[in-house]
């Protein structure tokens, strides 16, 4: 079964309405579903979408997407761990010439994990790290 990595600017642009790739997303997921794609995330990619997604207006919705997506069958959410975050913490340490964040290093970390080439994202700093994004 292939798998694709989910990042933070999917789950928001899936989640929010008013988000310009909002449409895009909805799309690309509806493909991965045809497909039966195992879509993988972190729960440090969840963290940053509840924190993205925090204000009043929106918190309710984030809670209930949030809570429905760890109900799902098809999605591997990896755990927050100390190892993991020591493993993105020091390819975060070894690339001072990029931009990246640290969720993203701990993504790209499990992705190279777990053999997984694509991410669905709109984030330009996967492609950086030499993986395939599909927004």
């Amino acid at each position: 079964m292939p798998k694709v990595f989910v990042d933070t600017a999917a789950w928001i642009a899936l989640l929010n309405v008013s988000d310009a790739l909002h449409n895009c997303a909805e799309q690309v997921m509806s493909k991965l579903l045809q497909q039966k794609t195992l879509l993988v995330t972190t729960e440090f990619v969840l963290l940053e979408v509840a924190d993205a997604l925090s204000a009043p207006n929106i918190r309710v919705k984030t809670i209930n997407f949030i809570n429905g997506l760890r109900q799902l069958r098809i999605l591997q959410i990896v755990p927050i761990s100390h190892e993991l975050f020591i493993n993105g913490w020091t390819l975060y340490s070894q690339r001072s010439d990029k931009g990246w964040g640290l969720t993203e290093c701990i993504s790209f970390v499990v992705m190279n994990q777990q053999q997984i080439t694509t991410a669905f994202t709109s984030d330009r700093h996967f492609e950086q790290a030499g993986f395939v994004k599909l927004m």
